[in-house]
């Protein structure tokens, strides 16, 4: 495979100068290996990981919520199918299945995962392909090597995508995320917001109608299915829910319409196990952004208006609900937009929490706040990481005061 890449690079290069060819190339050598590149100057860490290794580790930790998502994504629109009478689907998916004869019945598992896979693939492909453009575009431009972590930003960003999303809103959504978040301020280790996060505030804000309106999360024309979130916040909290034969265990699986690969709670829990197990991840964030959480709903619960069932919901049902658990595990923890000190580490968790409740509970134009409350964290990361620098070197400062 290294003679492979090596042939290529030779043949898209250009007398030794950057081109956007030769910087595909580097893309995905960078992603199936190590490079020979070491630091040269301080601070120096000895660690036989590199950085790719490092965003890798997210994408591994990631595929059981893949798993159990492209198996319910699958089983959502089998089933909807079946209940409106629908045999096939039509165009290229329908082609692929009949070819391979898993059919859609919905209690079959491989039906399930073929169909649901059918869906991920495109989007991830588009999110994928537009990510490698612009890297090299940036890369040829700057005359630099490109940079790492395209395949982790492309692969979380399609798991949080709606079934329903169009390839077109993909691109672009990938584009600006990419764009905005990581390449103008100059690559991997540099951006302020987590860029995948930042692709879906995009198509939020500028395409909610389209993507998160009526029959988003289930891809059968004709057919709406609400979140949990949706039904618990509209309805009536955990009655409402109860009351549609919704279990907090059948939620815990990730048995719900959602995007693609966030709706699994089981899925993230094992994720966020590897994640700690290889270190690559802050404990301190994801206890924080539970601490928050749990605080948050408790005061909501205490001193929240009488009679509103959306003040009600116990803290145990929140954190089975949307995308709170995926964000705090897989976005939250981003090693680049994530707080650096330990302390601020616990504020940018406990903040990360409390504003996904208080968005949920009291903004009805986005009953999801997970994705704006780890925007809005990040943004004062900066600010808690200084607090914590400068209160550092006032006490060494003091300390040094002190002996005779």
């Amino acid at each position: 495979m290294t003679r492979v890449l090596t042939w290529l690079r030779t043949k898209m290069s250009a007398g030794g100068q950057p081109t956007i060819g030769g910087g595909l190339v580097d893309l995905l050598d960078g992603f199936l290996y190590s490079g020979n590149t070491t630091t040269v100057t301080a601070p120096h860490v000895r660690d036989s990981i590199s950085t790719q290794q490092l965003v890798n580790t997210f994408v591994i930790a990631s595929v059981p919520c893949w798993i159990f998502g492209i198996w319910n994504l699958g089983e959502q629109t089998n089933f909807a199918m079946e209940v409106i009478g629908m045999e096939a689907v039509p165009g290229l998916r329908g082609d692929i299945i009949a070819f391979f004869g898993t059919g859609y019945d919905p209690d079959s598992i491989s039906a399930n995962l073929l169909h649901g896979l059918l869906y991920f693939l495109p989007a991830f492909a588009v999110a994928l392909l537009t990510g490698a453009v612009l890297e090299a575009l940036f890369a040829k431009h700057r005359q630099r090597p490109v940079g790492v972590g395209l395949f982790s930003i492309a692969w979380l960003y399609t798991l949080m995508l709606p079934a329903t999303a169009s390839l077109t809103l993909v691109a672009a959504g990938m584009a600006f995320g990419l764009v905005v978040g990581k390449l103008i301020f100059g690559g991997a280790g540099r951006y302020v917001v987590n860029p995948a996060v930042l692709g879906i505030a995009f198509l939020t804000f500028s395409y909610s109608g389209i993507l998160f309106g009526h029959g988003a999360w289930i891809p059968v024309p004709g057919y709406d299915e609400p979140t949990t979130v949706e039904l618990a916040l509209d309805e009536g909290g955990v009655p409402a829910l109860l009351s549609i034969n919704y279990s907090w265990l059948q939620l815990f699986f990730g048995h719900q319409p959602g995007p693609i690969g966030v709706t699994s709670v089981l899925g993230v829990v094992i994720g966020a196990a590897y994640l700690l197990y290889k270190g690559v991840a802050s404990w301190r964030i994801m206890l924080g952004s539970a601490l928050g959480l749990i605080g948050t709903v408790l005061l909501f619960n205490t001193f929240g208006p009488d009679g509103d069932p959306n003040f009600a919901v116990p803290w145990f049902w929140h954190m089975v609900l949307g995308g709170w658990a995926f964000g705090t595990v897989f976005i939250a923890t981003d090693p680049v937009a994530a707080a650096t000190t330990n302390p601020g580490r616990w504020a940018f968790g406990v903040i990360v929490g409390a504003l996904t409740v208080i968005v949920r509970v009291t903004n009805p134009s986005y009953y999801d706040g997970t994705l704006f409350a780890i925007l809005l964290a990040s943004i004062f990361v900066p600010l808690f990481d200084y607090v914590v620098v400068q209160r550092n070197i006032k006490r060494r400062a003091a300390r040094l005061m002190e002996r005779p």
